[in-house]
């Protein structure tokens, strides 16, 4: 990666839990049932073989899946002394060559059955040892319940990593020509538009309406995680099957000419109107 060069990578992680496809069908099954017939004084229900498939069955029940997006572009040394401005240690800092800003973009699609909905979750985030966490975004829980309550149809992100008041209908945020456009996979056959400009930063068309409530925490100097929510109050039967996104963004210190790997674990819990409360999991690699 060169210059002011932007590097995107989008993946898909599968959050299973251990209740198998079957059994979830099985259970919905027979809360369907109908009320049968009666039978030498009591209820008759005819068994009703579940319909299922050889695929379905190696899959899970409540499950989910997550669409996410790395951004990366480089900083110069330069551009790292204004953007870390307000670190006092920050021209320590500035004398390892490679800085890069990270953004990841993730969108989380509920499986079956539709009465699934999302209660909490972690995403975990994990560089190699060498390189080290700058700075992180959002850090406070009220900067993203801001950007929801605010409206608008675009997230917008400074170079500093700043949330911008989104934009509105009939607006741009940011303005024409940014240097780099790309697209971003939030949903099956569903691609949403992003852009790169080193004046005005990020933004990604995502309406705040679909945004879960987060917010990030240090481990240690390579390691960190974000809890994210639905926003509160939640009404259930409106995030129901629907997609729910979130934007995280860092700034980090790498070795020299090393992009390095990301590790991200995401661990969530899902409901159903029939079993409960379920954890579900999953892991991928970026390079």
């Amino acid at each position: 990666m060169a210059g002011d060069d932007v590097s995107v990578e989008s993946v898909e992680i599968a959050l299973l839990s251990e209740i198998g496809m079957s059994s979830a069908i099985e259970m919905k099954n027979a809360y369907l049932q109908p009320p049968g017939e009666i039978r030498d004084g009591e209820r008759y229900v005819p068994y009703r073989e579940p319909i299922t498939s050889p695929v379905e069955d190696q899959l899970t029940g409540p499950n989910a899946l997550v669409y996410l997006t790395k951004i990366v572009t480089r900083i110069s040394g330069k551009e790292i002394e204004h953007l870390l401005k307000d670190d006092a240690g920050h021209k320590k800092i500035t004398r390892t060559p490679e800085f890069y800003a990270v953004v990841l973009t993730m969108s989380m699609r509920l499986g079956d059955p539709s009465t699934t909905r999302f209660i909490n979750g972690i995403v975990d985030i994990s560089f190699p040892q060498g390189v080290t966490i700058l700075n992180y975004s959002p850090k406070d829980q009220g900067i993203i319940t801001a950007v929801i309550e605010s409206g608008g149809n675009a997230i917008s992100l400074s170079r500093d990593l700043d949330f911008l008041a989104p934009a509105v209908p009939g607006t741009k945020n940011p303005p024409d020509n940014p240097e780099h456009r790309f697209g971003i996979p939030v949903g099956p056959g569903e691609i949403i538009s992003g852009t790169y400009s080193k004046k005005t930063g990020y933004s990604f068309a995502i309406p705040a309406g679909v945004l879960l409530e987060y917010q990030g925490m240090l481990k240690n100097d390579h390691e960190m995680f974000w809890e994210i929510y639905p926003p509160m109050p939640t009404v259930d039967n409106e995030i129901t099957g629907k997609e729910m996104q979130a934007v995280f963004s860092l700034i980090i210190r790498a070795p020299e000419k090393i992009l390095p790997e990301i590790r991200i674990q995401v661990e969530g819990r899902v409901k159903g109107n029939l079993w409960g409360v379920v954890p579900v999991k999953g892991s991928m690699v970026l390079l």
